[in-house]
């Protein structure tokens, strides 16, 4: 067993020394349905540490009585995407038409493993659209994303037919588009999909809609376009105003980011970690990051001159986009 935790299904072998030994790490391969999964136990810091997808199935029979009927579980975030650092989570999508409740979820937990500390349930259980529950295990932080798989296929369909939506919630910056679904579904592995509902979703966002290409590019070219030369915003550079000016610079930055992921038939990934994919995109402005970094950074000089340069920039920028699209 690990962690007091029994091993899930179909059989892993674990190591069950270690604590107090000097070896070196340890790497044992798991016989599973992940074929490389890693666990990685590191004697010498006093800490298991355990690659993500091993910690998904060690977490799996939590995780299945958390759904109620038929579900979907995969690992999501940063490492289903290729991108996570020392400071990224753990990340597990899991998908249902009902959850048990939070308080019922927090027990589950606190059940399964004393090693499971810091439980948080976050969303309403009424009217479930999508909530969470986020822990620590063996110290690793695990955000558990429970997401209404009805609404997940809504999503698709939408999208496929070149309609986009967005909700304003607190916990992303620009709001919640309807096609970060796709960008969800597209990266995520999944780690237990009993009906094939994650394959079939996998499959169906596979190749990049083409009505969806058009609505972004439409939707946020025009976006772009209203805010360089507006009368507002040319008041706010004039008196110096730097919270209503950047505040329109970097939803002008985020709509001409919108239009180049759309471009390049890439779904767009969410805010973050946003330069290091916009350096792998084929079609976009030359030295896009690091203009983007300079208009956003302050230099020497009054807050009026900042943003006149500012301004004066992204009107250049804008058009360049503008430029983009009319080639492709």
């Amino acid at each position: 067993m690990l962690c007091g935790v029994a091993p899930p299904e179909p059989v892993f072998v674990y190591c069950l020394m270690l604590r107090e030994c000097r070896c070196s790490p340890i790497f044992l391969r798991l016989p599973d349905v992940l074929q490389c999964t890693l666990i990685a136990l590191d004697c010498t810091g006093g800490r298991m540490e355990i690659e993500p997808l091993a910690l998904a199935n060690v977490l799996l029979p939590l995780l299945r009585q958390f759904c109620i009927g038929d579900y979907g579980i995969a690992l999501g975030g940063a490492h289903a995407k290729g991108v996570a650092d020392a400071e990224s989570d753990v990340d597990l999508y899991l998908f249902a038409r009902r959850f048990v409740p939070s308080e019922e979820r927090t027990r589950l937990c606190h059940d399964f493993s004393s090693s499971i500390t810091g439980v948080v349930n976050w969303g309403d259980d009424d009217f479930f659209v999508q909530g969470g529950t986020d822990f620590y295990f063996e110290e690793q932080k695990i955000e558990c994303w429970l997401r209404d798989s009805d609404y997940i296929a809504n999503a698709i369909v939408e999208c496929r037919e070149g309609m986009i939506r967005r909700d304003f919630v607190t916990w992303t910056v620009m709001g919640f588009y309807n096609h970060c679904v796709l960008s969800d579904v597209s990266h995520m592995i999944p780690v237990d999909d009993p009906e094939n509902l994650l394959a079939g979703w996998k499959e169906q966002v596979r190749d990049y809609p083409p009505l969806l290409r058009d609505a972004i590019i439409r939707t946020h070219l025009t976006a772009a376009r209203f805010w360089p030369d507006n009368y507002h915003y040319q008041a706010a550079v004039q008196r110096g105003d730097l919270i209503y000016a950047m505040g329109i610079v970097q939803q002008v930055i985020h709509n001409l980011i919108q239009v180049v992921f759309a471009l390049n038939h890439t779904y767009f990934t969410g805010d973050k970690k946003l330069g290091n994919a916009l350096d792998h995109m084929a079609i976009a402005p030359l030295d896009f990051n690091e203009r983007i970094d300079r208009l956003l950074l302050s230099g020497p000089g009054s807050a009026a001159d900042f943003l006149i340069r500012q301004r004066d920039d992204l009107r250049l920028l804008v058009r360049e986009v503008e430029g983009l699209v009319a080639d492709h």
